[in-house]
């Protein structure tokens, strides 16, 4: 199976991040995608955040129609802050005979260096990034990986892929 992990803090989730990953679990041709609802995510003040079971039943509502998704609260079970890292370790022991995405926001992976062990990230799971026209990214990783125009990725050498993907436009949140 093809599966999409799609981590945020969901606050809340929103049309916008439903058809996004919708455009993306078409392109990729992914069986399923799992929302996954970071319970403590470290680069968002608590202050401004509903309560992680609110927004994790605002998840649930909002995806019920869609057959394709799915709600993991793998990251509510943690008592402590949610890393992405453990998130991928998680669904790579799930799921160890699938083909395994981490899809994100082009927001996002312009900070992913900041993230907690990302470079570990970036070498345990394939991951898309979800963009809109004239997306740039300046980073040095991805001048160390070699890339496959023939069919529009990227490659590091632990033979993990990354994707950028134009999605819908949507001025909405």
């Amino acid at each position: 199976m093809k599966i999409g992990i799609f981590g945020g803090t969901f606050n809340p989730i929103h049309f916008g991040h439903l058809r996004t990953v919708e455009d993306i679990r078409n392109k990729f041709s992914l069986d399923i995608v799992y929302f996954v609802l970071a319970k403590i995510p470290p680069h968002k003040k608590e202050a401004t955040i509903i309560s992680a079971k609110d927004r994790y039943s605002l998840l649930k509502l909002a995806i019920k129609s869609n057959s394709f998704f799915k709600a993991s609260n793998i990251e509510l079970k943690r008592k402590k802050t949610s890393y992405t890292i453990k998130t991928i370790k998680y669904f790579n022991k799930k799921f160890p005979d699938d083909t395994l995405f981490f899809i994100m926001g082009s927001d996002a992976f312009k900070e992913i260096n900041t993230w907690y062990n990302f470079k570990e990230i970036l070498n345990s799971i394939n991951i898309i990034v979800m963009t809109r026209e004239n997306f740039f990214c300046k980073s040095s990783f991805i001048n160390n990986l070699g890339y496959y125009p023939e069919e529009n990725y990227f490659l590091n050498n632990s033979n993990k892929r990354l994707y950028f993907e134009n999605v819908t436009r949507l001025d909405i949140s």
